[in-house]
């Protein structure tokens, strides 16, 4: 039996209990220590494999699946932001947020003048420790990372725009940390994207160690063995953009190519090798880079980002098109190298730069 909210390209850990007397077999998501919630707002499908064998040891002629449910929304009766007095973080900005094994964990970052190798984690975005990461993860920001195939990874990145990596790295638990590749096939470079689409990593653009901004595309089911999709993307070349994956669905917004974007672009072919972009209607959220993205309560966000002189403000769509302003954190001004992660249904923002002062705050959107 298998749960997923994207079609089973991957599934939501679960386990399986049955009552003899009534007959009944319950999946609750989670491990057999510890529940976990059902994203809000999402549609969930169940399905029941051909290795399910009756009394009689017959099988189901074919996989089962369901029609699905919807959660429901935690925002039914409001949601706002607040500050978390969040204790134990380091400012910066350009550092990466992932939420892996139940908890957010922050990788890495600068103030300016330094760039952090220092790892932290939290299960309730207000008590942050240190994981004493190893010294085989080096400083650097504006890196990307990801969860992937029950690991943390972190790639690439740099000291404040220079000395740029093209490594791979990754970790059980936030402490140790493997060398998968010192020099992978891609360029090195920094504010660029990572993701997880169809059970790969994908990688996606960039500026290099000559400035150079890149629109390449690369993947990988591994970190050690990369193919290029493409070095020359239907989107243009850009730096500090945005991405996501959403309704099945990669997403490539903003940015950075020479002036700031605002355009939308997304790709459903399953090597991301052809793109399209979303023609948005109506309000919208201003050209900018630096930003973050994310997926909540069934919805698709952008938010931050030096975008002029806009507010600290969330932008959330449906569909890529037709944008919402959800609003602003009361008296905070824009950042860059602003990350987002979601965790227990509710939605962070953690750190970056206003321009004059690196942050290490932590906002929550939630009821």
């Amino acid at each position: 039996m298998q749960l997923s909210v994207d079609g089973f390209n991957s599934c939501i850990p679960a386990v399986v209990s049955y009552d003899s007397s009534r007959k009944i077999y319950t999946l609750t998501a989670g491990s057999s220590s510890s529940a976990l919630e059902l994203v809000s707002s999402t549609k969930h499908q169940l399905k029941v494999t051909t290795s399910v064998k009756d009394y009689f040891s017959i099988a189901l002629d074919s996989d089962y699946i369901s029609d699905g449910f919807t959660t429901t929304s935690i925002c039914t009766s409001g949601c706002a932001w607040s500050d978390t007095a969040a204790t134990g973080l380091t400012a910066g900005s350009g550092h990466a947020v992932v939420f892996y094994l139940g908890k957010l964990w922050v990788i890495g970052g600068g103030n300016g003048s330094s760039v952090y190798s220092k790892v932290f984690s939290s299960s309730d975005g207000i008590t942050w420790t240190d994981a004493g990461a190893s010294d085989d993860l080096s400083g650097r920001n504006d890196h990307a990372a990801t969860a992937f195939n029950g690991k943390l990874w972190v790639m690439g990145g740099g000291s404040n725009g220079s000395s740029l990596l093209n490594d791979v790295l990754s970790s059980t638990d936030g402490k140790t940390w493997t060398s998968v590749s010192s020099a992978a096939a891609w360029t090195p470079r920094h504010k660029h994207s990572l993701l997880v689409f169809n059970n790969k990593m994908y990688l996606l653009g960039g500026i290099d160690n000559s400035s150079a901004k890149m629109n390449d595309v690369w993947s990988t089911s591994d970190g050690k063995t990369w193919t290029e999709i493409t070095d020359n993307a239907t989107w243009s070349k850009r730096s500090g953009h945005a991405a996501t994956v959403f309704n099945q669905k990669i997403w490539v917004m903003g940015g950075d190519n020479g002036s700031t974007l605002s355009d939308v672009w997304y790709s459903s072919t399953d090597n991301a090798s052809t793109w399209t972009q979303a023609t948005t209607s109506g309000s919208t959220w201003l050209a900018r880079s630096g930003h973050t993205a994310t997926v909540f309560e069934g919805k698709l966000w952008v938010i931050g980002g030096n975008a002029d002189t806009e507010s600290l403000n969330a932008w959330s769509s449906t569909d890529g098109s037709v944008w919402t302003n959800v609003g602003a954190k009361s008296g905070e001004t824009s950042r860059s190298g602003i990350e987002s992660g979601v965790m227990a249904n509710r939605l962070y923002l953690i750190g970056g730069y206003t321009g004059s002062v690196y942050k290490d705050d932590v906002h929550k959107y939630g009821p």
